[in-house]
C-alpha cells in the first residue's frame, strides 16, 4: 500500500472514530462509515459543527415522519461536504424528490438517495427530462426483470438516463451486458442486474468488459475474498478503471486487510469493509486521473463525476436499505 493510500486509510479510521464518538446513538455504523468515507472522498476534515448546522435546518424544515428526518446526520454531513450551500441544496433536494414521486418513482427508501444522485449529476434545467427518461428506463427494467427490480435500480436509471442514447438502446445494451455476465460465471439475480447497469456507463465492447469482471472476481477469491452478489456493484466500478483496474484490485486487498485489522472498524463487517476499500481506492484513483487531466483510454465517455456518483449512490442506497431493514426489524 503506498503512502498516499495508507494516509487516506488511516484518515478514514480516524474520522470513523470521531463520528462514532459523536453520533454513536444517533447513527447506524454504516451510516457512519459512510459519513467517514465521504470526508475522504470529498478531500474534507471532520467538523461536527458544519454537521450539526445544517441537521438542526433539515429537522426545521421536515416532520417527524420524514425520510429525510431519519437520516438527518447522513444527508446534512453530504449536503455539508459537497456544497458551499448546504441548506439551500436541502431545499432543491426536497424539490427533486418530490419531481421523482410526480413521475411515478415510488420506494420511500430509495427516492432521496436518487434525488441526491441527480443533485450530484444533472444541472438543473434538466431535471424533468432526465426524471423523465429516467422513469423510462426504469419502467422498462421492470419489464424486463419484474422479480429483480426495485427502488434501488432509481438512482442508476438516473445515470443511465444522462445518455444520448435511446431508452430502447440502453436497455438492450444492458440486456446484453447481463447475459454476457452470466455466461462467464457470475450469478443471475439483483446483484448481476445492479453490475450490468454500471457496466453499461462504459463504451467498451460487452465481452471486454465481462472477461475483466471476470477476472476480478477470480483474482480476490485468490486472495481469500469472496465477492457476494450484494457486492457485484463494486467490482463493477473497479472494471470501469479499464487498465487501472488490476492495480486497483491489489490495493483493494490490502486496504479491506489493512481495515481489518483496526478493532473499531473491523466490525463493520467483511462485505461493508469490502465495499468501502473498493470506494477508497477507485476515488483516489479517479482523483488522480482528474488531477493530471489524463483520461482511461478505454473509457473516456465514463467521466469521474459520473463514476463517483454511482459509487455514492451504490453506498448511499446499501446504508439506506441495511438501515430500513433494521428499522422494520
Amino acid at each position: 500500500m503506498d503512502y498516499v493510500l495508507k494516509e487516506s486509510t488511516d484518515n478514514l479510521i480516524r474520522i470513523y472514530r470521531h463520528v462514532y464518538k459523536d453520533y454513536k446513538w444517533k447513527n447506524s455504523s454504516n451510516m457512519n462509515n459512510l459519513i467517514a468515507l465521504s470526508h475522504i472522498m470529498n478531500e474534507k476534515e471532520y467538523s461536527k459543527q458544519a454537521i450539526d448546522r445544517v441537521n438542526d435546518y433539515i429537522k426545521g424544515k421536515t416532520g417527524p415522519f420524514s425520510c429525510y428526518r431519519q437520516k438527518s446526520i447522513l444527508f446534512s454531513a453530504l449536503l455539508s461536504l459537497g456544497f458551499s450551500d448546504p441548506e439551500d441544496k436541502f431545499d432543491t433536494l426536497q424539490d427533486y424528490e418530490q419531481r421523482l414521486k410526480d413521475a411515478g418513482f415510488r420506494s420511500y427508501t430509495y427516492r432521496p438517495v436518487t434525488a441526491y444522485t441527480l443533485l450530484l449529476t444533472c444541472e438543473e434545467v434538466k431535471i424533468d427530462e432526465r426524471i423523465f427518461k429516467a422513469y423510462e428506463i426504469f419502467t422498462e427494467m421492470r419489464k424486463d426483470h419484474p422479480w429483480l427490480t426495485s427502488g434501488d435500480d432509481y438512482p442508476l436509471s438516473v445515470l443511465l438516463a444522462s445518455s444520448e442514447d435511446s431508452v430502447e438502446t440502453i436497455m438492450k445494451d444492458i440486456e446484453s451486458l447481463y447475459y454476457a455476465l452470466n455466461k462467464v460465471g457470475l450469478s443471475r439475480g439483483n446483484g448481476l442486474q445492479f453490475l450490468s447497469h454500471i457496466l453499461s456507463l462504459s463504451p467498451e465492447s460487452n465481452s471486454e468488459k465481462s472477461g475483466r469482471c471476470r477476472n476480478l472476481y477470480d483474482f480476490f477469491k485468490q486472495n481469500k475474498m469472496k465477492v457476494y452478489s450484494t457486492n457485484y456493484g463494486a467490482l463493477g466500478l473497479l472494471t470501469l478503471l479499464a487498465e487501472r483496474s488490476q492495480e486497483a484490485a491489489q490495493d483493494v486487498v490490502a486496504v479491506s486487510n489493512y481495515l481489518r485489522g483496526d478493532r473499531s472498524i473491523r466490525w463493520l463487517g467483511q462485505e461493508t469493509l469490502f465495499l468501502t476499500a473498493t470506494a477508497l481506492v477507485s476515488t483516489i484513483l479517479l482523483q488522480s486521473i482528474q488531477n493530471t487531466k489524463a483520461l482511461i483510454e478505454k473509457n473516456s465517455c465514463v467521466t469521474v463525476e459520473h463514476l463517483i456518483a454511482a459509487q455514492t449512490a451504490a453506498m448511499l442506497g446499501a446504508t439506506c436499505a441495511a438501515t430500513a431493514v433494521a428499522s422494520n426489524s
